[in-house]
């Protein structure tokens, strides 16, 4: 999204990428560990240093994304050796994700070490890091100890190549959806609980779409309390999801209850926008720093009654859903279209 902002605002950005992260698209506890992945990651560290030095034409700032805490070392010696100014773009901390949101590791443990090395060194050698909300900042700062680090606020925005109003076709139930990963991060329970209080009400339906950690568990909930309510569809492919999101009459964010859950606003929140459909997600203070409450998205506490009860209320006035999208799908425009984002990441390249 922000290579595209940056193409819109007249910059020439040059692409140099070897595939390594998004082969695996279910990343367990054990991914990142093997030998295998190490031979992978040192082939494609030698294939990067072959398409930067022999494919890359002239450029003045190298900008490392998600998830490159593992090139900004590459990165760094480039920008060093290049006279190059040096920006990360991390989107999440690899220490929060895998060892306080995930659990995967204790915190006490060697890998749990290694990943707030990563975090910390990656920062450190860049000359600016971007993040998404002013909360996820303070979290770098102060967890981290990253307080001497040069932090730029952008948020993540959506793709509106793929996400725009679409044309629903009427439905005889109200089709509330969630899409996304199945991890803590996103409170998939609270959703299941919620579902299960509205059960009664057959006007209410509910799907969720994606895979991942949690997946399993969430299959067994729905067969304990004989969910007949949810109906459970498999990972959809980027360019096609649009589509599928479009037959939703309320669109479900993150309800997870970590400290990572209040920092972040998830991209689905901004690709609802984009798509002029009402969406209910997590009061959180990421939230509020972008958005006012009933205005421009529908907000509750991570508690299923509280859920429950807030699309009940969605559920019943259309009128009022109807502005909430309207007003957030303005709102979208204004602050967090590609070409608007890419303009202040323009201007920050710009001030370097």
């Amino acid at each position: 999204m922000l290579i595209y902002g940056l193409i819109q605002n007249d910059i020439n950005v040059i692409e140099c990428h070897v595939p390594l992260w998004e082969k695996t698209e279910l990343k367990g506890n054990e991914f990142g560990f093997s030998f295998t992945f190490l031979f992978q990651f040192l082939y494609a560290q030698l294939k990067l240093i072959g398409k930067y030095i022999f494919d890359t034409s002239k450029h003045d700032v190298i900008i490392i994304g998600y998830i490159g805490q593992l090139d900004v070392f590459l990165a760094k010696i480039f920008a060093v050796f290049g006279r190059k100014t040096l920006i990360f773009n991390p989107l999440i901390s690899l220490y929060d994700t895998v060892i306080s949101d995930r659990e995967y590791f204790s915190k006490k443990s060697i890998k749990a070490r290694l990943f707030m090395f990563l975090d910390k060194s990656a920062c450190r050698l860049s000359d600016i890091v971007i993040l998404d909300t002013k909360s996820h900042i303070d979290y770098f700062k102060n967890e981290l100890l990253l307080e001497d680090v040069n932090f730029e606020l952008l948020p993540v925005g959506a793709d509106e190549r793929v996400f725009f109003p679409l044309n629903k076709e009427s439905n005889k139930t109200f089709e509330v959806m969630f899409v996304g990963k199945f991890i803590p991060l996103h409170g998939i329970e609270m959703i299941l609980e919620s579902a299960n209080l509205l059960k009664n009400n057959l006007e209410i339906h509910f799907t969720l779409i994606g895979s991942g950690q949690l997946k399993k568990n969430i299959k067994e909930q729905i067969t304990i309390h004989k969910l007949k309510n949810i109906c459970l569809i498999d990972w959809i492919q980027y360019e096609e999801l649009a589509q599928k999101m479009k037959e939703a009459d309320l669109l479900l964010g993150i309800f997870g209850t970590s400290e990572k859950a209040t920092r972040v606003v998830p991209n689905k929140v901004f690709q609802a926008l984009a798509m002029k459909k009402p969406i209910l997600t997590s009061d959180t203070p990421a939230i509020r720093e972008l958005f006012t409450p009933d205005e421009h998205i529908f907000i509750s506490k991570s508690d299923p009654i509280q859920i429950a009860d807030k699309i009940q209320h969605i559920y019943e006035s259309e009128k009022m859903r109807n502005s909430v999208a309207g007003k957030g799908y303005n709102y979208y425009n204004q602050n967090f279209t590609g070409k608007i984002l890419g303009s202040k990441l323009k201007t920050i390249l710009l001030n370097l």
